[in-house]
């Protein structure tokens, strides 16, 4: 589980970094992520 959240977070720095957006959009999408991983 804890690998699978770390893959989720990586792939979220990557498209936050890719579509140029601010770190802290980049932080709030990556506790959406895992928010998402641990509701699901």
């Amino acid at each position: 589980m804890i690998d699978s959240l770390l893959s989720l977070i990586s792939q979220g720095t990557e498209l936050a970094t890719a579509a140029g957006h601010s770190s802290q959009t980049a932080f709030a999408a990556v506790l959406c992520a895992a928010l998402l991983s641990f509701l699901g």
